[in-house]
């Protein structure tokens, strides 16, 4: 049996239109009194059976009950309605619009696709909104193309007055990040399966959370005390507990937690002594949930009563649910639509005290809430990122997983759709990772991606490479080397590129040694440990500069009366400039745009300008000229679309010549050209 489960949503795909039958009457006749009893159960938010029986009174011969499940008992047949004309179709329609509405909120869009597909089809209906729906429900089950053009249909259609004009195109977002998604060509590296086993056992299973080897999860599953009890629903949702063996939960059985009456609880997470429990628990009355957070303690083996946690958390008249505890247990992130937040549920935290309980708590901010529903925070102490789920943002539909890096006592950084496949077009919550090092190894999540409705556990681990890269350059010139000789131990052997980078991929991060050899160059080596942040999985290294052999010095020759001609004593990596002016030269263009196309491919590397002048005119307008020399550099690179965050520019002035101005007293034209130049000196970002 399928029911409603409060704390699980589901989401969909997008495909193509789904042209079903018009609305002309297949029946002249329906049972009234199925009608009536669907109606009082979609009253009530019991829509499982108001679809049953609406369905049933479309086709008096359909079985309103599950094979083996007794749940409800149908009322005698009494008479029937016939209808004929306009108020028939009326009639039907008003019944095909609830069973559609009944089955997206059960989040059962395979069959809601069905009906609002009908009530689209229609040219004039009273249920608009149906064709935006439809367009969720074909996107839900995978038929993009259809949805993409449903959405469209759906603004034409409505323009600005329709009540999800926002959503649609939202939605229309939706469809093409999908499709930047499905081009995507590093799937292979992930691994996600459902959980085998009596975890996933046709009902809802989700919220997973580890403690050592124990797996604590929240399950719908038939609870035998409440088959017992007389009138009293027995799929109700509760935690429970199961131990890995074999790579796979097993041995499974419900956690022995005091259980409210009238009241279901689940979404739990423990502190990392597993002796303290923060957990939910809600009742739900004519389709509306209220929600609040507990803790419980563990005393010699057995859990306490739960408590309530204080108003800073559980806010008066709002709803409060899906905690978290940060492994140090220094703070609760939960779910709340209390005042103060971005829109629906947004994700809060609170510093907690010694004894457990929360201070004041704060909105996580417009970087990670939105206008919708922002839920399930999980933080991955090992590699500082908070990851959660919402329906407000760009993504594959419905709730999606996203993930932001940040810190509780500072800022937190814009979040990042997960991506495929860990996120699918229905929906994707309750994330958790068991690994202390990467975020996705040893992971598990909820999804209805496998299910028509209700949300099952999956694991995720991504299979992770890492890299080592760099670059080698000439020590006196800061230019690139190509085809420098390098070694790194057991990774092997490689030849710098012809922008002097290399990149090495390793087994796992270790403290190695570079080695590089060259002809007409001194040998070299680099040392490097690992990488600061544990999720890193490329470590750039500074650059390694290998110093060319000098040459046997040349026979100096007698100095002649005349200044002669002295070339520079190192060829740096500059351009020259004409006597006071700042214009680039077409050879310094030339020697830019290797410049600039070496920059654009290792984004690792920035440069710093100096602007130098001769030693004609004013101390102050050297200055400013040699600033101007480097700026216009620096203005050509932004033109070939290296950002200017990369480049510094210095103006030096007449200061450090490279040659004599000035020989036995006389001018020295050759000197002070070499003098008028800019120097670039590349530098590793970090």
């Amino acid at each position: 049996m399928k029911i409603n489960i409060p704390v699980v949503i589901c989401r969909g795909s997008l495909a193509g239109l789904f042209f079903l039958s018009s609305l002309a009457v297949s029946h002249s006749q329906f049972v009234y009194d199925y009608k009536k009893s669907a109606d009082n159960f979609y009253a009530k938010g019991d829509y499982y059976s108001a679809a049953q029986y609406y369905e049933q009174s479309l086709d008096p011969q359909k079985t309103a009950n599950t094979p083996g499940v007794d749940p409800y008992t149908i009322q005698k047949q009494g008479s029937t309605k016939t209808a004929g004309g306009d108020k028939a179709t009326a009639a039907r329609e008003e019944i095909v619009y609830r069973i559609a509405e009944s089955y997206r909120q059960l989040n059962d869009f395979t069959h809601a696709e069905k009906y609002y597909g009908e009530l689209a089809k229609a040219t004039e209906t009273k249920y608009p909104d149906a064709a935006y729906w439809y367009g969720v429900a074909l996107r839900t089950n995978g038929k993009y193309d259809e949805a993409r053009q449903q959405f469209e249909m759906y603004l034409k259609m409505n323009k600005a007055n329709g009540s999800y004009v926002q959503q649609a195109k939202m939605e229309l977002e939706n469809c093409k990040f999908i499709a930047e998604q499905k081009k995507r060509k590093d799937g292979n590296l992930y691994s996600i399966n459902k959980y085998m086993g009596a975890v996933n056992t046709g009902e809802a299973s989700y919220a997973a959370t580890w403690n050592n080897n124990t797996m604590l999860f929240t399950s719908t599953r038939p609870d035998s005390a409440a088959l017992t009890a007389k009138n009293k629903n027995p799929y109700i949702n509760n935690l429970y507990q199961a131990v890995k063996a074999n790579g796979e939960p097993a041995l499974i059985e419900k956690v022995k937690l005091p259980v409210a009456e009238n009241m279901e609880q689940g979404v739990a997470s423990l502190t990392a002594d597993g002796n303290r429990m923060y957990f939910t628990r809600w009742t739900k009355k004519d389709g509306t949930k209220q929600s609040a957070i507990y803790m419980s303690e563990k005393a010699n083996g057995e859990w306490a009563q739960p408590v309530m946690l204080n108003a800073n958390v559980n806010a008066v008249d709002f709803s409060s649910q899906q905690p978290f505890v940060t492994a140090d247990g220094r703070y609760l992130l939960f779910s709340s639509n209390m005042k103060g937040g971005q829109g629906k549920f947004d994700i809060w935290y609170a510093p907690l005290n010694s004894n457990g309980e929360p201070a004041r708590a704060t909105n996580m901010g417009n970087g990670i809430n939105t206008m919708d529903d922002d839920q399930a925070p999980f933080y991955h102490q090992a590699t500082g990122t908070l990851v959660y789920a919402s329906k407000g943002k760009t993504g594959m539909g419905g709730f999606d997983l996203y993930q932001s890096k940040g810190s509780f006592d500072g800022k937190w950084a814009e979040s990042q759709n997960l991506g495929a496949p860990v996120n699918s077009s229905k929906d994707d919550i309750y994330f958790s990772a068991k690994s202390t090092g990467q975020l996705l190894q040893d992971a598990s999540l909820s999804s209805n991606r496998g299910s028509e409705c209700c949300l099952e556990l999956y694991s995720v681990n991504k299979q992770y490479k890492k890299y080592v890269t760099g670059i080698v350059t000439d020590c006196k010139t800061n230019m690139p080397l190509a085809g420098a000789d390098l070694a790194l131990g057991s990774s092997g052997s490689q030849q710098s590129k012809a922008d002097g980078s290399y990149i090495f991929e390793l087994k796992e991060f270790e403290p190695l040694q570079l080695s590089a050899a060259k002809a007409d160059y001194q040998n070299g080596n680099l040392s490097f440990n690992k990488p600061s942040a544990a999720d890193a999985d490329t470590l750039y290294n500074a650059a390694l500069c290998l110093t060319p052999v000098e040459p046997a010095p040349p026979v100096k020759e007698p100095i002649t009366e005349e200044p002669g001609v002295v070339e520079p004593a190192t060829k740096e990596l500059k351009a020259l400039f004409d006597f006071a002016k700042y214009d680039l030269r077409s050879e310094t263009g030339s020697m830019l745009d290797s410049l600039a196309s070496l920059l654009n491919r290792e984004n690792k590397i920035a440069v710093e300008i100096y602007g130098y002048t001769d030693k004609f005119g004013t101390t102050a307008r050297n200055l400013v000229l040699s600033e101007q020399r480097a700026s216009a550099c620096k203005d050509y690179l932004v033109s070939k679309g290296v950002s200017a965050s990369r480049i510094k520019v210095f103006g030096k002035g007449e200061c450090c010549p490279v040659q004599p101005e000035t020989i036995n007293g006389k001018d020295n034209p050759a000197g002070r050209q070499a003098n008028r130049r800019v120097e670039v000196i590349m530098k590793m970002m970090f």
